[in-house]
């Protein structure tokens, strides 16, 4: 068990963040502050590792896409052909989508 900052106790398999966290909290951040909104843009890697106080492996590139009023993106979910070493990864929830 582990103290969360409210004093609680959790249990290990809550200790981690989920992707979805993860991803919300980025996303929030950025849109509240413009200064890290350029950081993430700039060099996304390094700036999500900063936040979030985690190390992203090296065989994991990070991109951070801006939509517009004219442009939208589709994330595709990693195709089914992953290496085994890349699905520990996904299943660990280091890849940003």
């Amino acid at each position: 068990m582990r103290e969360s900052p409210d004093g609680r106790l959790v249990a290990p398999e809550r200790w981690m963040k989920t992707q979805e966290e993860m991803r919300a909290e980025i996303i929030g951040k950025a849109a509240e502050d413009e200064e890290f909104r350029a950081q993430l843009i700039g060099d996304p890697k390094s700036t999500i590792e900063k936040a979030l106080g985690i190390t992203i492996p090296d065989s994991v590139s990070v991109k951070v896409h801006e939509e517009s009023g004219t442009e939208a993106h589709l994330v595709l979910p990693p195709s089914s052909r992953l290496s085994d070493s890349d699905m520990r990864a996904v299943s660990a929830g280091l890849f940003f989508y």
